[in-house]
This record gives structure tokens, sequence and C-alpha cells, in this order.
């Protein structure tokens, strides 16, 4: 077992071991790639992290939670700190980082997460928060640099933001469905898409 705490450890507030939350969060990621969400279960995670099912409780009380909790690692380790110095190499960085996302084990856990959230509302929340809104921030920072350098014509609205956000997350689902590949040239055009809408303003 990777944590073998005691309910007195807990109780005394012992500080959870962080190799334990990686581990959780990596058997998470795997379980959900296998066998996707309807055999994702908190045992299943916890057995093939080798912790035990109260460990993963203390940290998060429910599979959406911990779903929630995969969506926001991969989020953040993977979408935040692009700075190029220009408006293309910035958005050109965010698209490869969403290619290599979904082109490693996170691509299909995250997929089928945000497959799921359909019929979820406590997921389809989780997801707002920690893969929308994480998205719609760091391309309001890109956006917000590049008006301070000239490069847009024009501010960029709320409502376009949201609306680039959501191309962006959207064109990640609707490949996954219906093309068999993402190659450099569709990553290419979704690039001058985005440029061109946000240079018009």
């Amino acid at each position: 077992m990777l944590d073998p705490m005691t309910k007195a450890d807990a109780a005394q507030g012992r500080p959870k071991d962080p190799r334990v939350d990686a581990a959780l969060i990596n058997a998470a990621i795997e379980v959900l790639t296998e066998s996707g969400w309807a055999s994702f279960t908190t045992t299943a995670v916890a057995r093939r992290a080798g912790a035990s099912t109260a460990s993963l409780y203390r940290r998060w009380p429910s599979k959406q939670a911990l779903a929630g909790a995969v969506a926001r690692h991969i989020a953040q380790a993977e979408l935040t700190g692009i700075d190029t110095g220009t408006l293309e190499g910035d958005l050109r960085e965010l698209l490869t980082r969403k290619r290599r996302i979904l082109e490693a084990a996170t691509g299909p856990a995250l997929l089928s997460l945000m497959a799921q959230a359909a019929h979820d509302p406590d997921l389809r929340q989780i997801l707002r928060d920690d893969v929308y809104l994480a998205v719609r921030g760091e391309l309001g920072t890109l956006i917000d640099r590049a008006a301070g350098r000239g490069e847009s014509a024009r501010a960029v609205g709320s409502a376009q933001i949201d609306v680039l956000t959501l191309v962006l997350i959207g064109t990640a689902l609707a490949r996954s469905v219906f093309v068999d590949t993402d190659g450099p040239d569709a990553t290419e055009a979704e690039l001058h898409l985005l440029l061109a809408a946000i240079k018009r303003g």
C-alpha cells in the first residue's frame, strides 16, 4: 500500500503524501483511458494505484471530484505559462500543447470525461471550472498580451473569447469522432482561423 495512514493519523491531521496524490491521478488516467467512464470507479483507481479507497476518499469525496482533479491536472500541466513573444507563436504553442494532450494517454481520458459530462450535471460543472475556464483564461491572457503589443486591430470582446474557447475545445471533440487523423495541416488551419478572428477583433 502506498498510503498506510491510520485513522489516528488522519484524526491528528497528518499531511497527505503528495506521492499518493500523483499515483492516484495517474491511476485514474489509466483507468479512464483503458475502460472509459463506465468502469471508472474509486475502487478500480485505488487498486491500480496500490492505495486504499480510504486514502482516495480523504482527497476526493466522489468519482466526479476525482475526475475533476484529473481534468485540472491535465489543464494546469499543459495549457498554462505560454509566452513566445508573438500572438502567432503563442497560439501555435497552445495548439501544439492541445495536440500533445490528445496524443498522450491523457487524451482518451479527457475525451471520456467530456463525453460523460453531457449526462452528469456535477461532472459538467467540474469540467467547466477545470477545463473550459482554464482554457478561456489562458486564451484571454494571450489575447490581452497581443493587444498590448499592438497585434490586434480592436479589443476582442468577452463573448468572442467564449466562442474562440469553444472552438479550441470543440475541434478536439469533433476530430475524435469524425476524423481519423489530426496532422499538421489541421493545426495550421485552426491557427489561421484563430489568428484571423483575433486580429479582426
